[in-house]
């Protein structure tokens, strides 16, 4: 059992539903229920990966994480807090130590935005430490420069616009983007999954390099299992919104219990179980 002070995040119970746009009288409701009753524990310092087939819920379970969605039941503890109780201004406080990667690097990058302004949009609100003032814009400059060679870029690099970057790269602007605010988790949302099989290998490698440099937490969400293998000490497995086994990532990857978790494992070459 994680010490209390080890539990970064704690989610209890969590569902989601979303009414239909027209229900009609052949629906058989009138909504849809996109998550259900999902809870689940990461600790400091660790990777948890949610997976599942397209439609499983798990990029609706990590806006609800991510505090960008409320949901219909249960909640989000951050540190032990309630995301979802927050006043505004605390909830904008609180998001600078939880941050997100998103799964295309060419859609979440914004092509007419310098990758200064890109790289150092999580600091625009935050307060110098020492005046209490908003940081100056080489204040700005100086830590977007430090996060852009933190993922092997240049400083030099600033300057650029997205488009005159690779995928890979453009992936590392957007976890330099994550990382400028020193953050305790990311939440990765198939953050390699548009990009070359070479190109994800670099991309991954770099993810678990700085997640021993900063002693990140990683939520990682991808349907991809060879790579939450990887990268992930434990998994959850959701099916139709629903966890249908969870455990270690060896329990899951070595033993799945589930026949679905069996299914998922055994369409992906290379894993043996």
């Amino acid at each position: 059992m994680s010490a209390p002070q080890d539990l970064l995040l704690d989610v209890q119970h969590v569902s989601q539903q979303y009414a239909l746009p027209k229900p009609s009288v052949f629906a058989k409701a009138a909504h849809i229920q996109a998550v259900k009753s999902v809870s689940f524990q990461l600790t400091a310092g660790k990777s948890l990966g949610i997976v599942g087939e397209s439609g499983s819920g798990k990029s609706t379970l990590a806006r609800l994480v991510m505090a960008l969605e409320k949901p219909t039941q249960g909640s989000v503890l951050f540190k032990g807090k309630d995301l979802n109780a927050l006043p505004q201004d605390q909830l904008r406080q609180a998001r600078s130590d939880f941050q997100m990667v998103f799964q295309d690097p060419y859609g979440s990058l914004d092509p007419r935005q310098k990758v200064l302004h890109i790289v150092a949009e999580p600091l625009h609100s935050t307060l110098n430490s020492r005046s209490g003032q908003a940081l100056s814009a080489q204040d700005l400059k100086d830590r977007a420069a430090l996060a852009l060679t933190e993922v092997g870029l240049r400083a030099s690099d600033l300057d650029k616009y997205p488009h005159e970057f690779s995928g890979g790269q453009r992936q590392r602007i957007a976890i330099a983007r994550a990382l400028i605010t020193r953050p305790s988790l990311i939440v990765a949302d198939e953050p390699v999954s548009a990009l070359d099989v070479s190109v994800q290998a670099q991309v991954l490698n770099l993810m678990m390099d700085l997640q021993d440099r900063f002693g990140l937490s990683y939520l990682f969400v991808s349907h991809d299992l060879a790579v939450v293998n990887l990268m992930c000490d434990d998994v959850i497995v959701l099916q139709h919104g629903q966890v249908v086994e969870a455990g270690s990532a060896d329990e899951i990857f070595e033993k799945p219990q589930h026949p679905y978790t069996q299914a998922l494992l055994a369409a992906i070459p290379g894993i043996s179980h």
